[in-house]
């Protein structure tokens, strides 16, 4: 008998790129999910459930080693593995909501479920099989969308802790808009010329790191209070001293069209930022009311910049009831 599962995306709200310094970041998961389905071999074929074999070409990288971790601890799973990632593009262009991230943690869930376990009670031993599964492939990222995708919520994490990882309630006193830039961004090589600049310049990378610190502080803490005003202040300040970062770093994180989402939002009352490590990829816009937010939506339409309707804080990875039964 086949299963299907999920595990969503995420969208970082708080603490790019200091997060790797230790500070607190705060990521949400989000209603568009990766899809997987796992089915029993064919019994004619090998099944390509060994650690060393965990699965079918096709995966990304991430989602095959998150399998092998899960397998080493499970035993073998003698399975078909297929994910669905679509929901998490735009075409053919990925839209910076961390496929990678909920594939990884899919695969982990799906040796679970093959194993007869239920993930939702135990994301957080799946946790640590997809965390693994990424950092193998990308040890240069922190692991909070991986976090996200795994435990689901509004999730308030620190690198080097991830076992107190914990959630908070979206806030519905603060609405947020999320605007695609229209381009994918590639996040190893600017996190690469930032630790590059925090190595070999670190005074420079201070300068430019203390604000944008103290920016992530501030916006989580005003989430956590449910302050709009305090929210839609430290975003906009968010935003800038991820500016000024890739300015010192030679890095192009707010690009044009994420200054153009900026400064549009502020025009309207709010403060917008990049989501994750920009170059592209998607803008989070804040504001103090559900008016604010939607002659923003209005002036985006009018503009030409393609809005991500995203249900902040969705349920984290699980098994899903197949729609063909």
């Amino acid at each position: 008998m086949s299963t299907r599962l999920s595990a969503p995306g995420k969208l970082m709200i708080a603490g790019e790129y200091v997060v790797l310094d230790g500070a607190e970041a705060l990521v949400a998961a989000v209603d568009a999910r990766v899809l997987a389905h796992l089915s029993p071999a064919d019994p004619d074929r090998s099944p390509g459930g060994a650690p060393d074999s965990p699965g079918p070409a096709s995966l990304p990288p991430e989602a095959v080693l998150a399998r092998s971790y899960a397998e080493a601890e499970l035993g073998p799973a003698a399975m078909t593995l297929t994910l669905d990632t679509s929901a998490l593009r735009q075409g053919d262009k990925k839209l910076g909501l961390g496929s990678s991230a909920a594939a990884s943690a899919a695969a982990a869930a799906a040796v679970l479920a093959y194993h007869g376990g239920d993930p939702a009670p135990e994301r957080r031993r799946v946790l640590g099989w997809a965390l693994a599964g990424h950092r193998a492939i990308a040890p240069q990222g922190s692991g909070a969308d991986v976090a996200a995708s795994t435990l689901g919520g509004v999730v308030r994490f620190r690198r080097d802790a991830v076992e107190e990882a914990s959630s908070l309630e979206w806030p519905a006193s603060i609405p947020v808009v999320v605007v695609w830039s229209g381009e994918p961004a590639r996040t190893s090589d600017l996190v690469a010329k930032v630790r590059a600049l925090a190595e070999q310049h670190h005074a420079s990378y201070e300068q430019a790191a203390a604000p944008l610190r103290a920016a992530a502080e501030a916006l989580v803490a005003a989430i956590a209070l449910g302050d709009a005003r305090a929210a839609v202040r430290a975003a906009s300040d968010h935003g800038r001293a991820m500016a000024r970062l890739g300015e010192a770093a030679g890095a192009g994180i707010v690009t044009a069209p994420l200054a153009e989402v900026a400064s549009l939002a502020e025009e309207h009352g709010g403060g917008a930022k990049p989501s994750g490590a920009g170059g592209g990829d998607v803008a989070l816009a804040f504001f103090e009311d559900e008016e604010q937010a939607e002659r923003f939506r209005a002036a985006c339409r009018a503009r030409g910049l393609a809005l991500v309707p995203s249900r902040l804080g969705a349920e984290g990875v699980r098994v899903d009831a197949d729609p063909s039964h």
